[in-house]
Parts: C-alpha cells; sequence; structure tokens
C-alpha cells in the first residue's frame, strides 16, 4: 500500500504549481522574441558560461548535443549567439552570447524581477523574508535555524 501523503503537502504542491503557472504565462518576451522556454534557458546559461563548449551545454541541460545544435541555429539566427571554432579542438564549436543576445537577456531578467514584485507585492517585509528564508531551506535542503 503506497505511503499516505499529508494534504497539506498536497495543498501547498497545487499552490506552488498554480503560482508558478500564472507567473510563467505572464513572462513574454521569450515569446515575443520568437524563442521558446529552454532556447531562452539556453541563451541565459550561454551568458553565464560566457564562453562555451556545445558538449558542456548539453550536459548542463541533460540534452543530447544534437538538441543544443537546433537551438542554437535559432539563436545565431537572431543574432543572439555566436559561434567559432575550439581553438585547441577542431571538432569542438565554443558558442558565446553576442552583445544584441545579452540586451535581450538583461531586459528578460529585469521584466522577470518586476513581474515577481507585483506577485510578491501581497506579502508584509516580514512574510517575504520568511518566504525567501523558507525557499532557500528547501534549495539547500537542510535547516537554517
Amino acid at each position: 500500500m503506497p505511503q499516505q501523503i499529508d494534504p497539506l503537502v498536497e495543498r501547498l504542491g497545487s499552490s506552488m504549481w498554480k503560482v508558478h503557472r500564472r507567473i510563467a504565462s505572464q513572462m513574454s518576451l521569450h515569446k515575443e522574441m520568437g524563442l521558446t522556454v529552454p532556447q531562452f534557458g539556453l541563451l541565459r546559461l550561454i551568458s553565464q558560461e560566457q564562453k562555451a563548449r556545445v558538449v558542456q551545454l548539453a550536459d548542463k541541460l541533460e540534452v543530447k548535443s544534437s538538441a543544443v545544435t537546433v537551438m542554437l541555429d535559432r539563436l545565431e539566427l537572431l543574432g543572439l549567439i555566436a559561434r567559432e571554432p575550439d581553438e585547441n579542438d577542431r571538432r569542438a564549436v565554443i558558442v558565446s552570447i553576442t552583445p544584441k543576445g545579452q540586451k535581450l537577456l538583461e531586459e528578460a531578467q529585469y521584466r522577470t524581477l518586476l513581474l515577481l514584485s507585483e506577485h510578491l507585492a501581497v506579502l508584509k517585509p516580514e512574510e517575504l523574508q520568511n518566504l525567501a528564508d523558507y525557499l532557500l531551506m528547501l534549495e539547500k535542503q537542510e535547516r537554517l535555524f
């Protein structure tokens, strides 16, 4: 017989899913640019890595290199990334974000934080601090206090 799930856990799971869906549905910049959510995530990863090999990107995204290559084709077509051969390995390609890609990413991150601020405005400052502490605890899977 399966283990009983606490109804509070079910309620939390449902609420977290609903809040995530509501916020995610309002984040439209990637749609305005003709990007999918995975392509947008890849652009963010490229920015963080600065100069990354396709294989590294695929590993971090936990997908095949061929899937990353298809997404990179679209990002390159839009002028958001650049590809160049790896000087140390002729078989490898180095990917970097272009100034246009960086500008788009910064705008998207600003819009995302602005939207998140609007959703979090229903919380009092101490509630917001508690939420931040609890989410960090869940993220790290350890008690903070």
